[in-house]
């Protein structure tokens, strides 16, 4: 019979890991979602509007067609992005340090505790991970870890609950 040796993450929920949550959230969120395809149809549209504009000469269809693709991917982004920020600034948790410990069975956090079988999905992101708990995106910076080890084991094991997502 072996022991598992619990896997322990500790960082701090600053600006700084707030935004690379964010940006992987919003990727991954977007990537996989029912949005990709609407805005793939969208920007079929204007490129059927620029045609149609350069065709006969109509530069208000070609600006309104320029500027529903510049909201579609960036303006929509920085708008989401800067009222997220604000909620983020207001948070209690700003600041603070995170420490979670991850066993075998569950994960606790400042002493709640959640089974495997509660976890949506684990999605490695770049060097960072992102914890999905009913339907919410929970950050874990690659610096959390004290070693690649851990982040290995870590992953292993999201592996043999099936609960990460490759």
């Amino acid at each position: 019979m072996s022991t598992f040796k619990p896997i322990i993450i500790h960082f701090k929920w600053d600006r700084e890991n707030f935004l690379k949550a964010f940006n992987n959230a919003y990727n991954f969120e977007f990537k996989n979602s029912i949005r990709r395809y609407i805005g793939w149809f969208f920007i079929a549209m204007t490129q059927f509007g620029v045609v149609f504009a350069l065709k006969g000469g109509r530069v208000a269809l070609l600006m309104l067609s320029t500027i529903l693709v510049v909201y579609w991917y960036y303006i929509k982004k920085l708008m989401v992005k800067k009222r997220v920020l604000k909620e983020f600034e207001k948070s209690p948790l700003k600041d603070k340090v995170i420490n979670i410990k991850i066993g075998k069975d569950t994960i606790i956090q400042d002493g709640e505790s959640i089974s495997w079988d509660n976890i949506d999905a684990v999605v490695p992101s770049g060097d960072d991970i992102l914890l999905y708990i009913n339907k919410r995106a929970y950050f874990i910076p690659f610096g959390a870890f004290d070693s690649i080890e851990e982040k290995s084991r870590f992953k292993a094991l999201a592996k043999e609950k099936g609960k990460l997502y490759v």
